[in-house]
């Protein structure tokens, strides 16, 4: 048996025989399996309406807790600009050093 972590307070789980019959039992298929309830187009969209009520928004305008979010916005395209930049550069430089490499042999 194996030994119980102190920090996880987990009951040990001892493994019981499966018998044949069981398992045939199990693998069989489900006389239910071709009768799938069909959601309808309208409660499907209803779920979604339901599930977006419930979201925590952002507020647009700034406060003093919040920055907005056309103050977030704003971070997200500067960060991009950003490693936009980085990327081209690398990418500048790497087809560079390919071009050079390939005129030397």
């Amino acid at each position: 048996m194996a030994k119980n972590n102190p920090k996880l307070d987990l009951p040990e789980i001892e493994a019981t025989p499966v018998k044949a019959e069981d398992n045939k039992k199990k693998n069989a298929p489900s006389k239910k399996a071709g009768n799938k309830k069909r959601r309808s187009l309208g409660k499907f969209f209803r779920d979604i309406v339901s599930e977006l009520k419930k979201v925590n928004w952002a507020s647009f305008k700034k406060t003093k807790d919040n920055s907005g979010v056309l103050g977030q916005t704003g971070v997200v395209l500067v960060v991009t600009l950003f490693f936009m930049v980085i990327i081209a550069l690398v990418d500048t430089g790497l087809g560079q050093l390919l071009k050079l490499l390939l005129n030397a042999a």
